[in-house]
């Protein structure tokens, strides 16, 4: 009976140690930071008035709150200018050092401070893909973002071949990082559903027409199209709620119910970039969703776009992920 249990516990143990969605963590990685560089950059002609010490969001208020609700920022600790201009300059550093995968690890960490202190510099900026963000950045500290398309990917792909006890612990805390951030999506799919249903207006069907009505989410000479169907407007409304709720018993169903559940979150953010503006939301949100894709899904992926594109240059084949990657 024991020698059953440690067996079945060193096959648990095994398994756990087996590093999953490597590839979708890169990308996480690479979108994220992306997005996270154009929020910075977007942002850079007016840093003074959001972000300064003499900024729009008083400096009295953020100091009280770090304070008094524990909400820390880098910016608050000096009202220097020049201090404002060095931490924000090195937010922009290590968010650049971060995508291109330079000592990942501690620049996923140092991004993750950037980010958080900006947001609580100037809090009424956020939306809801800040948040989701900031958790999968939390996350991603202890995961292996920099496996692919990296400058860390030769040194960390040695590491993995040499194995040993750390690199099994390592790679039980990426799975248990991805693992997290699984759950965070569906949690933000479940409970927003479930606050849906409770609103007069998606159960009436109605909610996306006031929705394309509002100035901030419109797409001129396209929106009309959607909110002037009454079909197409309750349709879509039922369907975005329908689609919310169920995607957590999709995702965690079966492997085809997952790839139906991460395609239609796809769409949904790519409809709500276009259709509504919301970009870096959707941006933030799509790369949370691309680490949650296996590797051989990815590698599919890769091969499938190989037979449709001419891929004979040696850089275009490094950059696709086929089957020569080695399996997790």
């Amino acid at each position: 009976m024991l020698s059953k249990l440690n067996a079945r516990w060193r096959r648990i143990v095994e398994l756990a140690s087996q590093e999953r969605c490597l590839i979708g963590a890169s990308l996480f990685r690479i979108a994220a930071g992306l997005t996270i560089l154009h929020l910075y950059l977007a942002n850079y002609h007016q840093r003074h008035y959001l972000y300064g010490p003499e900024g729009v969001w008083p400096f009295a208020r953020s100091l009280e709150e770090a304070h008094s609700a524990g909400a820390f920022s880098v910016y608050v600790l000096s009202r220097s200018p020049l201090y404002f201009e060095v931490v924000f300059h090195l937010g922009i550093l290590f968010a650049a050092l971060w995508v291109v995968g330079f000592r990942t690890r501690l620049m996923s960490l140092l991004t993750y401070v950037g980010l958080w202190s900006l947001h609580q510099r100037n809090p009424v900026l956020l939306d809801g893909g800040d948040n989701v963000v900031r958790l999968a950045l939390l996350y991603g500290i202890f995961a292996e973002l920099g496996a692919y398309f990296s400058l860390d990917a030769d040194r960390l792909r040695a590491q993995r071949e040499r194995g040993g006890d750390l690199q099994r612990i390592k790679a039980m805390a990426h799975n248990a990082a991805i693992l997290a951030c699984a759950v965070q999506v569906c949690l933000v799919y479940g409970v927003a559903g479930l606050y849906k249903v409770q609103g007069e207006l998606w159960q009436n069907g109605t909610a996306l027409y006031y929705i394309t009505r509002v100035g901030e989410f419109t797409w001129p000479g396209h929106s009309e199209g959607l909110y002037r169907s009454v079909a197409l407007v309750t349709a879509m409304t039922y369907a975005t709620v329908a689609f919310q709720l169920s995607f957590p018993f999709l995702f965690v169903l079966n492997r085809h119910t997952r790839r139906l559940a991460l395609a239609g979150a796809f769409l949904f953010h790519s409809g709500i970039a276009i259709m509504m503006g919301l970009v870096t939301f959707a941006a933030f949100m799509i790369s949370v969703e691309l680490a949650l894709v296996s590797d051989r899904e990815y590698r599919a992926i890769g091969a499938f776009a190989r037979r449709l594109l001419p891929l004979e240059a040696p850089s275009l084949r490094r950059v696709l992920p086929g089957r020569r990657l080695r399996a997790k």
